[in-house]
């Protein structure tokens, strides 16, 4: 089970990484980073996708259809894509035993990412992720 940089290192192996960060949510700190962050500082990165990560969390609106409330253990959403024209940006949540309080970022070049591909290995890193 890989920790925190062993799951970055991973994420940057995926064909048009450009960059990736653990961050968690509640507080916007980047918990780790890997590679390059977009305008060039992951902390700010971090702060404005635990934005976004906070938004789809609280709110019932990306609540399942079939109408189940979320867990305290986990968040309604699997992850978020925002693309742009020339990138993806794909935040994964990541269940844990504690707060569920924690995303991977993953900064894919669009021209040479596999957003697919990307989304599949960024869930199965989250479920191997071991915080502590």
């Amino acid at each position: 089970m890989p920790g925190i940089d062993e799951c970055l290192l991973e994420a940057m192996t995926l064909p048009g990484a450009r960059g990736a960060a653990v961050v968690d949510w509640t507080s916007g700190l980047a918990l780790g980073t890997a590679g390059d962050a977009p305008g060039g500082d992951h902390e700010t990165t971090a702060a404005e996708a635990a934005e976004l990560a906070r938004l789809a969390a609280e709110h019932h609106a990306f609540a399942p259809a079939d109408g189940s409330d979320r867990s305290d253990q986990e968040t309604p959403v699997e992850d978020l894509i925002i693309s742009n024209r020339d990138s993806y940006h794909l935040l994964r949540f990541v269940s844990t035993t504690f707060d569920s309080s924690v995303f991977l970022h993953l900064w894919l070049a669009r021209a040479d990412g596999n957003l697919a591909l990307a989304r599949i290995r960024l869930a199965e890193l989250a479920g191997r992720l071991v915080l502590g």
